[in-house]
């Protein structure tokens, strides 16, 4: 007979020991705020405490001990006590019932069992079962699938609750920009416009009566107190709630009448997202009117609101007026027309002065990058800096030590700022050798603006218009005449270098390198035709 013993060195080892003892730690926890204030957490952390010190087992820490949804594993306190029992190499976790460990079935189970093979043990006071034995694995992961259960009937229940709130115009949920959560006399929660209605009325007359982009929305908005990234932007155009209506995931694609305060009327809502809506003699709106390209550009000087056009169908004239009721500011087309072009005509080269101005401007930007230029480490130094936050947002993310909307919050807002930084970065790294080209079309923009403006088409000219008046015109209907208060940066400074040159009839090239801090002011863009 083969003596076995010999053969004992070829024999394969369970390498992987689990360590038990009698470390503890115990998770409590409630599912809504309400429960918070009884003695129900209390109660479970006494129930704990009272079977850890009967059973041997040495506390070593608590956890939970507030409101927190179980349908989910994504919970901060529940986390953490993950990790501490790892890291602290604690083997047991004590509950008062396994429903209040967790809630998500086959999720739990999953985890339950990995933590099971590290020597970890999930010990529930309502349910005594002995997780070693077989019997006794299926008896805990009966009860963690009931609780999975027993939450999804719940769960439909306030489906079907909300649903039938939402038919009944009510908005469900955390009150968007501009509305603040309040209740009715019958004590139902409703929403009503608050301090911030203003912001979202602005939001939707900037899109609609002055088709501001995006971009240009968000810095008028910086200006005014309120920052507001693009993505909100968009959703805020998008949410059918600011005309008194409501959208929701719950209404299986259908729109609703809201009982709410409308901030805006859903006509404006219809125009901000590119929709004409018809009138009652079922024709559309035509927004684009070649003969009235000054219309949302020019505001009355009075009442401050932009001019509109109309056709006086008799004469076959247009006509720009104010929407004021009692303001009786009314021009004719052509009048204003020859006034805007008048305004122009003072920001027109002459042309004797083309050859100076292309000399001087080419000294004015090489001053411009040599200063942009200076500030170039600082915003590699910044890039660099932001770039560490979002690699290290991410790492947060991966490792589990923040959730998925606190990583979405500041992920956004880190991106934005990167984007920031390298478009500046784009502008100061703009070639000196692509300079001659900048001046030439500058010089051939500004020394025919009225012949330009002439022979543009509608949009050809608002482009042209807002390019050189970021700001519109006023026209002031007493005095007939019209102003700017914001002019193009680099007009500005051809218009300033012609008159200077103008008075300068030695014709010596002059030191203008001040003017360009009115490009820095608001970000150098060279104008093209």
């Amino acid at each position: 007979m083969t003596d076995l013993q010999q053969f004992q060195i070829f024999a394969k080892k369970n390498n992987q020991k689990i360590v038990t003892n009698n470390k503890a730690v115990i998770y409590t926890r409630v599912s809504d705020v309400k429960q918070k204030d009884n003695t129900s957490l209390e109660s479970q952390k006494e129930i704990c405490t009272e079977f850890a010190l009967k059973n041997g087992y040495e506390i070593c820490a608590y956890f939970g001990g507030t409101h927190e949804s179980a349908k989910t594993d994504e919970r901060k306190a529940y986390k953490e006590m993950l990790t501490f029992v790892k890291r602290k190499r604690i083997t047991n976790i004590i509950v008062h019932s396994l429903d209040r460990y967790s809630r998500t079935g086959g999720l739990a189970i999953a985890t339950v069992e990995n933590l099971k093979k590290k020597g970890i043990k999930v010990l529930s006071i309502s349910q005594n079962v002995d997780s070693d034995t077989p019997t006794g694995t299926f008896m805990q992961n009966f009860h963690l699938l009931y609780s999975r259960y027993d939450n999804d009937i719940r769960r439909e229940k306030t489906i079907t609750g909300m649903r039938h709130r939402l038919l009944n115009g009510y908005y469900m949920g955390v009150a968007p920009l501009g509305y603040k959560n309040a209740r009715n006399k019958q004590n139902i929660p409703i929403i009503v416009p608050n301090e911030n209605a203003n912001y979202i009325e602005k939001i939707f007359s900037w899109k609609v009566n002055q088709n501001l982009s995006n971009v240009e929305i968000i810095d008028k908005l910086k200006l005014q107190g309120l920052t507001i990234y693009k993505q909100r932007l968009t959703d805020i155009f998008r949410n059918p709630t600011y005309c008194g209506l409501l959208s929701h995931s719950l209404l299986d694609g259908k729109v609703v009448k809201g009982n709410h305060q409308p901030i805006i009327s859903k006509e404006m809502f219809l125009r901000a997202n590119g929709i004409q809506s018809k009138n009652y003699q079922n024709y559309s709106h035509k927004k684009e009117n070649d003969n009235l390209p000054l219309k949302t550009f020019a505001y009355c000087s009075s009442c401050k609101s932009p001019l509109t056009g109309y056709i006086v169908k008799k004469k076959k004239l247009y006509y720009y007026k104010c929407k004021t009721v009692g303001c009786s500011c009314n021009r004719s087309s052509r009048a204003l027309h020859e006034q805007f072009k008048r305004l122009l005509s003072c920001f027109e080269i002459e042309k004797k002065y083309i050859a100076p101005l292309k000399k001087q401007l080419g000294y004015t930007f090489d001053h411009y990058f040599k200063v942009q230029k200076d500030n170039t480490p600082n915003l590699k130094y910044s890039l660099a800096t932001i770039k560490n936050k979002i690699d290290k947002t991410q790492e947060r993310f991966v490792l589990g030590e923040i959730d998925i909307t606190l990583y979405d919050k500041f992920n956004s807002k880190f991106e934005e700022e990167k984007r920031a930084i390298e478009k500046e970065l784009k502008n100061n790294t703009l070639k000196s050798s692509n300079l001659t080209k900048y001046v030439d079309n500058c010089i051939k923009l500004f020394s025919n603006l009225n012949k330009i403006w002439e022979l543009s088409d509608y949009v050809g000219k608002q482009e042209l218009q807002k390019l050189l008046f970021p700001e519109g015109i006023t026209y002031n209907r007493e005095k007939d005449s019209v102003r700017t208060n914001l002019v193009n940066p680099i007009l500005e400074i051809t218009s300033s270098l012609s008159k200077l040159y103008s008075k300068n009839k030695s014709g010596q090239v002059v030191d203008f390198t001040n003017l360009s801090a009115c490009v820095t002011s608001a970000g150098f863009k060279p104008a093209t035709s």
